[in-house]
């Protein structure tokens, strides 16, 4: 049985991480693949000239990628003594692509990965980004659900935002010279998203932001000299992030939900009128009765009928007292 991981890839396509793995490696590089499962990358890493071992946990992923790589050894990437397997200085790259997600303690892993690495030598990482707008979204609809592959694959035990990653690297005395993120919409992802229940605007609001669109990091990074303060760096977008159209059914909902926000605030136009025309009818209302008050009409009439409701009352008074 094949590895979940092993897939084919088009080095000459940037906007994927083993894209950009394969392009930042200098030709006729000696490099180590850490974690490198059937040997796909080593296999583009061949056409470069490029020396390459593997270290692999899974044996028969590894017995498949000892056809492609000069050797392959079956080990934990946390557990492997690499000076004792390999030498000092043994390689010029170490490659660690999508490996120290999977790993309880990644310092460790670095720390033998410089254990062979020349002195000018590189690490080359790619990982993926916990906070990239799918994640997001999928957090606001009480959504974390692991899937076989991607962001949340379900063999992830680490996760890391740009600012964590950064902090890793720093504490492990490295410096990064180059980072890149692959791009992807937060809609266009594996991460399970049901954009017609969120409220109008969010999804857009969330690709605004900082570091969203990027899906997974790519970064260079060095031995930081002594007495070096190792920079924060921000990472280059590899490709622009395409927003998927949107179905039938949600386009449905949205023209339905715009038709009703029409017709209510026609309704509250309507209502809005109706209460303007009764108060201006109160009012007008009011000022003709205080202007019939005030005619002589008024008064006169006033005065006659007066006397005629004194002698009523003192007619249903008397009536009383007889009665």
């Amino acid at each position: 049985m094949s590895s979940k991981y092993e897939f084919d890839f088009d080095p000459a396509v940037t906007n994927t991480s083993h894209g950009l793995v394969v392009g930042v490696i200098p030709a006729g590089s000696r490099v180590l693949d850490v974690g490198c499962a059937a040997g796909y990358l080593g296999d583009a890493l061949q056409a470069k000239n490029c020396t390459v071992h593997g270290v692999e946990l899974d044996e028969e992923a590894a017995e498949t990628a000892r056809t492609r790589l000069a050797s392959v050894v079956v080990a934990d990437a946390e557990l492997l003594d690499y000076e004792a397997q390999y030498g000092a200085d043994a390689f010029d790259v170490v490659v660690l692509a999508d490996v120290l997600e999977h790993t309880r303690s990644p310092e460790r892993v670095l720390e033998g990965a410089l254990s062979v690495l020349t002195e000018t030598g590189t690490l080359v990482i790619s990982i993926p980004n916990v906070s990239h707008g799918s994640l997001r979204l999928g957090l606001l609809q009480g959504r974390w659900n692991y899937t076989p592959l991607g962001l949340l694959d379900e063999t992830h035990i680490r996760f890391f935002t740009w600012d964590t990653l950064q902090d890793l690297l720093v504490d492990a005395g490295l410096s990064i010279t180059d980072a890149w993120m692959t791009t992807a919409d937060p809609l266009a992802t594996e991460v399970d998203i049901d954009p017609a229940e969120l409220p109008d605007g969010v999804v857009d609001w969330v690709r605004g932001q900082p570091l969203a669109l990027g899906y997974q990091f790519v970064l260079v990074v060095r031995r930081a000299v002594a007495g070096e303060t190792p920079k924060r760096v921000e990472p280059v977008p590899a490709g622009t992030a395409v927003v998927p159209p949107e179905s039938p059914s949600l386009l449905s909902a949205r023209e339905e939900a715009e038709q009703l926000r029409r017709a209510l605030t026609d309704r509250d136009d309507e209502l809005r009128t109706a209460k303007e025309i009764i108060s201006l009818q109160e009012v007008t209302a009011l000022q003709d009765v205080q202007a019939l008050r005030r005619s002589i009409t008024w008064r006169v009439g006033n005065g006659v009928l007066a006397p005629a409701r004194l002698v009523a009352r003192a007619a249903r008074r008397l009536t009383s007292t007889k009665s």
